[in-house]
């Protein structure tokens, strides 16, 4: 069987121009999709970050104003941060939170302080590890 070389040209170029656009769209989605998944993944992180800066910031803001000035209105807020920072804080952290609401709960306010401003730059090192 004879081949004309113009024929197999052209079929060779037709099946070129059916099988093209399949391989790069194939190859576009799937870019699309990790760059998608990349995008998702940073969002989360961020998302994360800051849900446990706030949670960080509200239990110092209420552990400090519990402490200079002990109203309802503060401890009811320290309360409900407090159960927050025993989910979200780290391990290592957990003990000082303990000591410093056994302190709030005695009406220890200089030692709740003390050890509120020892807990402080511990926190901060948590959020730049974050």
């Amino acid at each position: 069987m004879k081949f004309d070389s113009t024929i197999t040209i052209t079929v060779v170029i037709a099946i070129s121009a059916i099988i093209s656009p399949i391989i790069t769209t194939l190859l576009n989605n799937h870019h699309l999709y990790k760059m998608r998944k990349l995008d998702d993944e940073t969002e989360l992180r961020k998302t994360s970050y800051f849900y446990k800066r706030g949670i960080f910031e509200d239990y110092m803001r209420y552990a400090g104003q519990c402490v200079t000035h002990a109203t309802s209105d503060a401890l009811e807020n320290y309360g409900a941060t407090y159960a927050l920072a025993l989910i979200y804080f780290p391990d290592e952290l957990l003990d000082k939170i303990i000591d410093i609401n056994a302190s709030l709960n005695r009406h220890q306010w200089a030692d709740a302080l003390v050890k509120l401003n020892e807990l402080s730059p511990e926190l901060r090192k948590q959020l730049q590890k974050l």
